[in-house]
């Protein structure tokens, strides 16, 4: 009796061993390997060096400006998906705060143009030609579009680049209407400036009347794509209706019942799709202390209004300072000034119709003094500042 009891602690003794080995075995098995990111070696940008210049020429746009080279991003696991790589620009102090995305690849190099970098910076990021502007860089590693815990990015690299001037086309839209000079001829609608981020102006004529209306096509002589508006639109402002094509019913036209004949400065952005109007005073002053006036808006002096809105003055200039255009002598509201790339030679005109709007940049003086000739095109928003 007693063996059998020894027989059967034996037993249980030996099962429990066996339990506890089988437990331990599954739970050795069920241990995947884990992606730690903490172990990543990060990609590194061997080309272009860190602190490398470049100045573009249109002669060479087609060339290649740079090829971008870096290093494999090794992570802890071997048997992930292909890893991807995007080359992210910026500007210099901006903590990719809002980066240029230049390629999604899922190699280790990437070939710019000349053109294709210099477009870019004129175009998507508005810098100025002519003058050279500090561009940080990096690589940005991961291998799911859909999750950023595979997100990891190289150290940044700094190179300088100095664009060509060149114009950056944007196709226009045009205003056409029986409260504009050219009424519903969609073959004589008249062209409205870019002004950036899918916003468009001119400043036009516009007679108002109970059957006087406005509205902006895409192209000349067709009645779609086209831009309306709907029952809340008003002279003053209102949303846009789009219509992209002929099967689309059209909007309905912009009124235009109330107010004075008169210069309109005429806004339609296509992008958040609104259009504002401002009567302006018909009339211009130059102003800053690049001028004899200096910044006293009292003193500041006339232009010579010409045909189709275009304005011109011929004065001293200073080497230093700057300028802007005032609309009544004396305000600072309604104003005109530049965007980030204007300089001065030309530029991009920005309005400023009341004080509730904040001041455009001033446009910067010559690098020499002496007798200038400034025009102001209020149909193409352009400036230009030429030596006499």
């Amino acid at each position: 009796m007693i063996k059998n009891k020894k027989m059967k602690k034996l037993i249980i003794i030996f099962l429990v061993a066996i339990g506890i080995s089988y437990l331990t075995s599954c739970e050795e098995e069920t241990k995947d390997p884990v992606l730690d990111i903490s172990q990543t070696v990060l990609p590194g940008i061997s080309n272009p060096a860190d602190g490398a210049s470049f100045i573009l020429t249109k002669e060479e746009a087609g060339n290649v400006m740079t090829s971008f080279e870096w290093s494999q991003t090794q992570y802890n696991l071997t048997n992930l998906e292909v890893t991807n790589y995007i080359i992210q620009m910026d500007l210099a102090g901006n903590a990719f705060a809002e980066p240029i995305d230049l390629v999604n690849t899922k190699g280790t190099s990437f070939e710019i143009t000349v053109g294709t970098m210099n477009n870019t910076l004129l175009g998507v990021m508005e810098l100025s030609a002519d003058e050279p502007h500090s561009l940080e860089f990096r690589v940005r590693s991961f291998i799911n579009q859909t999750t950023e815990y595979s997100d990891v990015f190289s150290a940044v690299i700094s190179i300088t680049v100095t664009p060509y001037d060149e114009a950056v086309f944007v196709k226009p839209i045009y205003l056409l209407g029986s409260g504009t000079t050219i009424g519903w001829d969609n073959a004589l609608a008249l062209p409205m400036q870019h002004i950036g981020s899918g916003k468009f102006a001119r400043v036009e004529t516009l007679t108002p009347g109970t059957d006087q209306f406005i509205k902006f096509i895409s192209v000349l002589g067709a009645w779609a794509p086209q831009w309306g508006t709907d029952a809340t639109g008003t002279s003053e402002a209102g949303p846009l209706v789009y219509r992209p094509d002929e099967q689309t019913a059209d909007p309905p036209a912009i009124p235009f019942p109330e107010g004075e004949s008169g210069d309109y400065y005429i806004m339609a952005d296509t992008a958040t799709l609104v259009y504002e109007t401002f009567l302006t005073s018909g009339s211009l002053f130059l102003v800053g202390d690049a001028t004899p006036a200096g910044w006293d808006a009292g003193a500041a002096i006339a232009f010579t209004e010409g045909p189709d809105h275009v304005f011109t003055i011929t004065t001293n200039l200073n080497a230093s300072g700057a300028m802007k255009f005032l609309e009544v002598q004396g305000a600072w509201a309604p104003q005109w000034g530049t965007n980030n790339k204007g300089n001065a030679k030309k530029g991009l005109l920005v309005y400023r119709p009341t004080e509730s709007v904040p001041d455009p940049p001033s446009i910067p003086a010559p690098s020499t003094a002496g007798s200038y000739k400034i025009t102001v095109d209020m149909t193409t928003m352009q400036y230009t500042i030429e030596a006499q």
